[in-house]
């Protein structure tokens, strides 16, 4: 038999699914109870939908460094072309 996987929440009962346990058994609480009190709290969804937009953002501003980077080499090509460097080593080898 393999071993408990210590990682796995699922192998093995937690503290809170162990009161939660004895409370029903108790009868101090039902599972319709447990049920009405199982929503996703707002916190972790705004949390999740602002991780999210922070990740967008954070690709938008890496796109638009790309695209200014870009632009810059086409600004600048038509300075560094071969052509263009020949004629300016030409013109100051004739001074």
């Amino acid at each position: 038999m393999a071993a408990a996987n210590p990682w796995d929440p699922a192998s093995a009962p937690n503290g809170a699914g162990l009161v939660l346990g004895h409370f029903i058994a108790s009868g101090m609480v039902n599972q319709e109870m447990l049920n009405m009190s199982k929503k996703t709290a707002s916190c972790f969804v705004n949390f999740t939908r602002l991780q999210q937009i922070t990740d967008i953002e954070a690709e938008i501003y890496q796109k638009n460094l790309e695209i200014e980077l870009l632009k810059l080499e086409k600004d600048t090509a038509d300075v560094v072309h071969p052509f263009f460097l020949d004629i300016w080593y030409i013109c100051w080898n004739w001074l």
